[in-house]
């Protein structure tokens, strides 16, 4: 006997036919369906959601997290506006620096990898801002990916300290690897970019060094 919560499935496999009967509140009803629909709706019966993960208390400035079993993908706006950084051998502390948004992965051992460095424009972010090509060096134009070289990167127990990671960056020494003269409006090479901005006021960026590279930040983050 079939109650208001069950149905009975028939199938002929001689005929190709599956019927399927149902009895509610008392009328029968019996319909031919699909081996196609029979497979979708079992597929809908065992269906089970994705389980949510907690973030966790994220670093200062996060602007966008992805996250999933192993890694946490995460683009951190950078406010500063002077960073200690050198090229080669020689220093340039306290130098003045665009506006930078910062992606990299962390594992849940704290691992950091696959670190990226953009610029956007001096105003709050939205996914709209527009973003830079880099101006200095060891940044690729392509996506931001930065090459740290042989360095070692930090290993953050505690996700929300690599707060700390941008300046960590930045101090790592630069070399001639991706730069272009082509990044800047002036057409500088390395050295002589850097002894002309040392003495200038961030803004000056924005109007005399950036170029606009058609892409924004919606564009960055997506690349994470």
């Amino acid at each position: 006997m079939i109650d208001d919560s069950e149905f009975i499935i028939r199938i002929s496999p001689k005929q190709g036919k599956i019927t399927v009967e149902e009895n509610e509140n008392g009328i029968f009803s019996r319909k031919n369906i699909t081996a196609e629909a029979l497979l979708q709706s079992f597929k809908q019966s065992v269906m089970v959601s994705e389980p949510g993960y907690a973030s966790g208390f994220l670093p200062l400035n996060t602007l966008s997290v992805y996250q999933n079993a192993e890694e946490k993908r995460i683009v951190l706006w950078h406010p500063k506006l002077y960073a200690d950084v050198s090229v080669y051998d020689t220093p340039y502390p306290q130098f003045p620096i665009p506006r930078l948004v910062f992606g990299f992965a962390i594992s849940n051992e704290g691992k950091v990898s696959r670190c990226r460095i953009g610029v956007v424009a001096d105003e709050t972010p939205t996914p709209e801002t527009t973003m830079y090509y880099y101006p200095f060096s060891n940044v690729t134009s392509s996506d931001g990916s930065l090459c740290v070289g042989a360095n070692a990167l930090p290993i953050y127990k505690k996700q929300h300290k690599a707060y700390h990671l941008p300046a960590f960056l930045l101090s790592i020494p630069n070399n001639m690897h991706s730069y272009s003269e082509s990044n800047n409006k002036l057409g500088l090479g390395y050295r002589d970019l850097m002894e002309h901005l040392k003495d200038k006021d961030p803004a000056y960026y924005y109007s005399d060094i950036l170029i606009p590279n058609g892409r924004t930040l919606r564009d960055f983050i997506s690349a994470a």
